[in-house]
């Protein structure tokens, strides 16, 4: 590159380390702590520059300075840049690291990045972080917890030694640590490298003028930097994620999982969701303690998802079988995985049943469906019905209309599936109709039965089932029973909101909040529309004088408790009648909402040998 030797950075010189204070110094001081702690040989002096409100904590101030580190004081917001810009022009011949107090830096850090300022044309180079800059990790572009069972220095340790030296070019260096060569910084002469306030667009700045003056600007993939407040960096825009940092960091993913003392299962399926997924996903919780679970899924055209489906992970690999069956067994006993466990093959090519012996490992195969013995899955015919199970003609039939996703007839369909299961270690079956439908085709086939691992069901909570009647415009409320369901929601009230007519402008419906709209109607159908909903509630929440309101006639002939507003006639009409509830048509939303769930737990007044026909509370929504 043009103007840039390899030598731009001098070895073993020394390096200015940078740390800007936009608060207490205690976290000043605590990253200060972890620098002194390294083992680095790299000789450095700590600079910390204490912008304006960076506070007056003596007692911190006193332990940085007993360190030996230098403080630079701002004068106030006015003097923050010129405060940095004087901490980063201190010494003319050294390289700068610009460091987050928030920062946890680990073991010989220094020293790795210091290589990576060696080689050739070396501009900036950022680090992997769990949160800020652009190779945030596990996930990309987002702030990351730390995984679980790892800590900063744990992951540090580990890319050291998986990524060792390792490095790759991208567009921009942010985030909470970033070194950058003093030869770079000469070159552009007076572009600031940082801004005394959030500075990712002067650094993603930077990075571009350093590229077109010839520099390179590198993520050193060997070096991890723990975020102590990785919350507030969620806040912040996320930068442009660095696409060919992931092949860093999927080695990291490798080698975690290699790592892990827990023995690796891959569940095998299609990609529907649905019940499957859900089987899948409740049985890695349960085994979660005692095994890490990946998920095997088609990706269309002969290609398959390798992926880490735990929360926060991102670690996903991609291959095109039957020619990359080799490479995925590789990548799956490098990981040591013990276990394959089948659950689906839709979508998948048919060399995925080549893996288990590919891979030299035991599998189990969970029958969901007819799979085995049904190319449709399900035994149905073309009309969606149970198809009798026909002898082989009949099947052969339902294939020639309707072909399986891998060219065979219904013989080779089921002699390849009878093979695959017989050589599994354990084929499960959710129910004995399973089991013995498949013993009519495979009748020696060892099949054990285990309900799938449900948590036992909680009892629905009785739901109080609020109404509205008539197409709802704001002057009628609608206003009212958007905010009604959303306090609902918020408080976590058992109330459920219909909207028995239209609305007159969109409102939050399920799932977001407690509510659903049933439409227009006809007036003649109402009653038997009210009738059908059950309604506990019939509200009325007018926002202006009502003259009449003649769905408030069909309320009246049924007993069912009213809340109305205080306005106009529906006070007069309402008068004399049992289980009202009347509110200032300007009340908030938890008052209405309070009021509801009043009224309906009021009991119903019983005539002498009469019954109470007012619907009873709901179980659920």
């Amino acid at each position: 590159m043009s103007g840039v030797t390899a030598g731009a950075s001098r070895r073993g010189g020394r390096v200015d380390i940078v740390l800007r204070v936009r608060g207490d110094m205690r976290a000043a001081r605590r990253c200060v702590a972890g620098i002194l702690a390294g083992s680095n040989h790299t000789p450095f002096e700590v600079i910390v520059v204490a912008l304006a409100g960076a506070g007056e904590d003596r007692a911190a101030d006193g332990a940085v300075a007993a360190a030996r580190v230098r403080i630079l004081r701002s004068a106030g917001r006015a003097d923050d840049q010129a405060t940095l810009d004087r901490a980063l022009a201190l010494h003319r011949d050294r390289d700068v690291v610009l460091l987050e107090p928030d920062a946890c830096v680990h073991g010989d850090w220094l020293d790795r990045l210091a290589f990576h300022a060696q080689a050739a044309g070396a501009g900036a180079i950022g680090t992997f972080a769990n949160a800020g800059g652009g190779a945030t990790y596990p996930r990309p572009g987002v702030a990351n917890a730390l995984p679980e069972g790892e800590t900063a220095a744990t992951l540090d340790a580990l890319v050291a030694r998986i990524n060792r030296r390792r490095s790759t070019e991208v567009d921009v260096a942010a985030g909470p640590c970033r070194y950058v060569t003093r030869a770079s910084l000469a070159a552009l002469g007076g572009a600031p490298i940082a801004a005394g306030d959030d500075d990712a667009d002067v650094a993603a700045d930077w990075s571009r003028r350093a590229a077109s003056a010839g520099f390179r600007v590198l993520i050193a993939g060997d070096v991890f930097v723990g975020c102590d407040d990785a919350q507030a960096r969620s806040a912040q825009p996320a930068p442009v994620t660095q696409a060919n940092v992931g092949a860093l960091a999927r080695r990291i993913d490798l080698a975690r999982l290699a790592a892990s003392p827990r023995p690796v299962i891959v569940f095998v399926s299609h990609a529907w969701g649905g019940g499957i997924r859900r089987y899948m996903d409740d049985l890695a919780r349960l085994v979660a303690r005692r095994a890490d679970v990946l998920y095997l899924e088609p990706a269309g055209d002969n290609a398959v998802r390798l992926h880490w489906p735990r929360e926060g992970e991102a670690f996903a690999a991609w291959f095109r079988l039957p020619a990359d069956v080799p490479a995925l067994a590789d990548m799956l006993r490098a990981i040591g995985v013990a276990r394959l466990h089948f659950h689906h093959v839709h979508g998948l090519p048919q060399s995925i049943l080549d893996l288990p012996r590919a891979l030299g490992v035991a599998y189990d195969c969970t029958l969901h469906d007819y799979f085995a013995i049904c190319p449709q899955y399900h035994l149905v015919d073309a009309e969606g019905r149970y198809c009798g199970e026909p002898d082989h003609a009949g099947c052969a039939a339902c294939l020639a209309a309707r072909p399986p996703q891998w060219p065979l007839d219904i013989a080779a369909w089921r002699t390849l599936f009878g093979e695959f299961l017989r050589d599994a270690e354990r084929v499960i079956a959710p129910s004995h109709d399973v089991e013995a439908r498949m013993h009519r085709y495979f009748p020696r086939l060892p099949i054990v039965v285990w309900p799938h691992p449900e948590a036992a069901a909680k009892p629905p909570a009785a739901m109080i089932r609020v109404v509205t009647l008539g197409n709802l415009s704001r002057e009628k409320g609608l206003d009212v029973v958007a905010a009604c369901a959303a306090d609902a929601q918020r408080r976590a009230l058992p109330l459920t909101f219909r909207v028995l007519g239209a609305t007159a402008a969109p409102i939050a419906q399920s799932p977001d909040v407690p509510l659903t709209i049933h439409g227009s109607y006809t007036d003649e159908a109402l009653p038997s529309l009210l009738a059908a909903e059950g309604a506990d509630v019939l509200l009325f929440p007018a926002q202006v004088p009502e003259t009449y309101a003649y769905t408030l006639s069909v309320a009246l002939a049924s007993d069912i408790p009213v809340v109305a507003s205080a306005i106009g006639a529906l006070p007069e009409r309402l008068a004399g009648r049992a289980r009202v509830r009347l509110l200032p048509f300007d009340a908030p939303a938890s008052r209405w909402n309070d009021a509801v769930i009043d009224v309906a737990r009021e009991p119903a007044p019983q005539a002498p040998g009469a019954r109470n026909s007012n619907a009873p509370l709901h179980a659920g929504s």
